[in-house]
């Protein structure tokens, strides 16, 4: 019996929204962007396309993966992700020439793919809204002093709003949360199936030691 309910708490612990990974030093800002919705997710597949993949990969994605997750055809994703540049079977590479962002940056830019599980979610969304302008005239971002990344959304001023801004930050930090993890949604279902399935086994194993014991008393 007590292995069954440590069986359950596991399970329940699996379900569980993974604890930021930010670290508690930085307030962030709630993302609140939700993987089944697939237009956000869309549109975070082409924001990540347009400002993004310049310096950017996600190598552990293949085009025809995305496709199917997220709603889009074969020829819709090469269409809008690579421009009709690669291989539906291709892995999701920057179109940035090797060495260029060394030269360029000082570093070389990150694979994105583990991004949203290694800092979280709500990291990427508060450090796309948190550019600001130094007193230089040149962009920094208070969650990483010093960043070598450029402001790629540009503000506000691109969009008609702040909300609209907000958006867009929402939608990349969406895809890419989605990218950390495809199956998410998938385990998340399938673990509270199993978590319905041990409680009906639960109720039936205390009902069979009850009957049991109802015979051992007599």
């Amino acid at each position: 019996m007590k292995k069954l309910f440590l069986l359950i708490s596991l399970s329940v612990i699996a379900v569980l929204p993974q604890v930021n990974a930010a670290g508690p030093s930085i307030e962030l800002d709630k993302a609140e962007n939700n993987l089944r919705d697939q237009d956000s997710l869309q549109r975070g597949a082409q924001l990540f396309t347009n400002y993004c993949m310049a310096c950017h990969s996600i190598k552990y994605m293949r085009y025809n993966r995305i496709a199917r997750d997220i709603g889009w055809t074969d020829e819709e994703v090469i269409a809008k992700m690579s421009f009709n540049q690669a291989k539906v079977v291709d892995d999701v590479l920057t179109r940035m020439e090797p060495d260029v962002g060394t030269e360029v940056l000082g570093t070389e830019p990150p694979d994105l793919s583990l991004m949203a599980r290694l800092k979280g979610t709500d990291y990427i969304y508060t450090f796309l809204r948190s550019y600001q302008m130094d007193e230089e005239g040149n962009w920094d971002n208070s969650v990483l002093k010093g960043t070598s990344m450029p402001h790629v959304l540009e503000g506000v001023q691109r969009y008609s709003s702040q909300e609209e801004y907000d958006q867009a930050a929402r939608d990349i930090s969406n895809f890419l949360e989605y990218v950390g993890e495809p199956a998410k949604l998938e385990r998340h279902d399938l673990g509270w199936k199993v978590i319905a399935f041990l409680l009906f086994l639960l109720l039936l194993t205390w009902l069979l030691k009850k009957e049991y014991w109802r015979d051992i008393k007599h």
